[in-house]
C-alpha cells in the first residue's frame, strides 16, 4: 500500500484485525482512516463498494443475532470474493490481504461481523475524504 502507510503499519493492522472483538471502535476507525487514505489513489470506490455489497447481502439475511450460524458460511465465502477481486485487479491485492484476517474474524461471532461492516463503511468514508477515485 502506498499513501504513507508503511509495511510496519500494515502488519500491525492485519494482526489487530485478526481479532475484531479486542478492537475498540475508536481503534477500528483509526485503522479505517489509515487504510482509506492508503488506498484512495490506487483502488476505485466501486471496487470497495462491491465487496461491501456482498457483506450487506449477508447482513440482510441476518434478522437477529441468533441466526448467525445460518450465515456464517456466507461470511467465510467473502474471502474468495476478495481473492478474485485481487486477482482481477492487482491494485486491490494489498487491500484484500489486509481485509482477509478481518473476514476470518467476522465469521466467528455476530458482534465481530457487525464490527466488520462498520469497518468497511468507514474505509469507504475515508477513501472519499482522502480524494479516492470513483
Amino acid at each position: 500500500m502506498s499513501g504513507g502507510t508503511d509495511q510496519t503499519n500494515i502488519k500491525q493492522f492485519r494482526a489487530e484485525l485478526a481479532d475484531l472483538k479486542k478492537l475498540s471502535m475508536d481503534r477500528l476507525v483509526d485503522i479505517a482512516d489509515a487504510v482509506g487514505k492508503a488506498v484512495a489513489r490506487q483502488v476505485k470506490m466501486n471496487q470497495i463498494r462491491r465487496f461491501l455489497d456482498g457483506a450487506r447481502k449477508v447482513e440482510a439475511q441476518l434478522k437477529n443475532p441468533e441466526d448467525f450460524d445460518k450465515v456464517k458460511d456466507q461470511i467465510v465465502l467473502l474471502r474468495p470474493k476478495l481473492a478474485y477481486a485481487a486477482g482481477r485487479h492487482r491494485d486491490v491485492k494489498d487491500l484484500a490481504e489486509l481485509l482477509d484476517p478481518a473476514v476470518k474474524s467476522a465469521a466467528q461471532t455476530h458482534d465481530n461481523f457487525m464490527k466488520f461492516l462498520r469497518f468497511m463503511e468507514s474505509i469507504i468514508a475515508y477513501h472519499r475524504y482522502h480524494g479516492g477515485k470513483d
